[in-house]
């Protein structure tokens, strides 16, 4: 696995509704203390059902990709207009037919977004994990490289 977490981005919107349940806790308040003290079992699930989320994403921003292409639209003018909806003084105009192929495809996101969220809930539980502590592991690798080298050897064990 070349990268724990890696996301392909498929333009702002899409990356904000995928990561829903996870984006939540991902940047720690200052009080909240990172937690180490994961059993072996506890990581193991975690890699187990991170692989899978991995695949359900990827497969997910496929999904993304075409519903925005089906609409005739590029991901690089997705976006733009993506960013002339958040900021109007950015961007340059849009025509009507362009932004109704772009709500189009953005409802599209959305609908595929809450059906990857309770697939991937769905499939972390099945692993034996609960979701908070996936997140809780997520936000250590992410910060703690104890924590990176256990997940590390059990991704790709030393022979």
């Amino acid at each position: 696995m070349p990268a724990l977490y890696t996301w392909v981005l498929v333009g702002l919107i899409c990356l904000t509704p995928i990561a829903g349940i996870w984006a939540q806790d991902s940047v720690p308040q200052p009080s909240i203390e990172l937690r180490e003290d994961f059993s072996d079992n506890e990581l193991q699930s975690f890699v187990k059902a991170n692989e899978k989320v991995m695949e359900i994403q990827t497969e997910a921003e496929e999904k993304m990709i075409k519903a925005i292409e089906d609409e005739g639209l590029t991901l690089d003018r997705f976006n733009a207009i993506l960013e002339q909806q958040r900021d109007p003084q950015r961007g340059t105009e849009t025509s009507a037919d362009e932004l109704e192929s772009f709500n189009n495809a953005a409802q599209a996101i959305l609908q595929e977004n809450a059906r990857v969220e309770k697939e991937m809930t769905t499939t972390i539980e099945a692993e034996g994990i609960d979701i908070e502590t996936y997140k809780q592991i997520m936000l250590a690798y992410q910060q703690n490289p104890a924590i990176q080298g256990r997940v590390n050897k059990i991704v790709k064990p030393e022979n």
